[in-house]
């Protein structure tokens, strides 16, 4: 499974290096590949570059081990973009989170994002338990 994720990041990578003049901002497919990259890694420096100002000011006062980036505590096998919602200031990237072990339940989040500046950052992050990134860092 390892390998497969690392074949889906490198099939994304050419949609994700779109030339700067090309594009003013990232798609929020793109966001989402490259949330659920990170997430599948481990490594969030990619996502963390991608905050919007006051996100980034919260996450940077907190434990970084008690940053609530995923609805569920687990390590999930697969995550992926599978849908957009939201308003045109705010749009949603809805990912979908899916387990190996079949007595897991796979959960979905929303990635709630604004603009900044014309390029798309993520402002918050909103479980299905109701609660968000933001509440957990408050």
């Amino acid at each position: 499974m390892v390998i497969l994720n690392r074949l889906l990041g490198l099939a994304l990578l050419p949609a994700l290096l779109v030339a700067p003049s090309q594009a003013d901002s990232l798609t929020s497919g793109q966001f989402g590949a490259i949330f659920c990259m990170s997430r599948l890694s481990g490594d969030m420096a990619p996502v963390l570059a991608i905050l919007t100002p006051e996100l980034t000011d919260l996450v940077g006062k907190a434990d970084p081990a008690q940053v609530r980036w995923q609805g569920k505590p687990d390590y999930a096998a697969m995550c992926q973009p599978v849908g957009a919602a939201g308003t045109a200031e705010r749009p949603e990237i809805i990912l979908s989170y899916q387990y190996r072990e079949p007595d897991k339940a796979n959960f979905s989040d929303r990635l709630v994002t604004v603009f900044v500046d014309g390029r798309l950052r993520l402002d918050d992050i909103l479980f299905a338990d109701k609660t968000s990134l933001r509440d957990s860092l408050s």
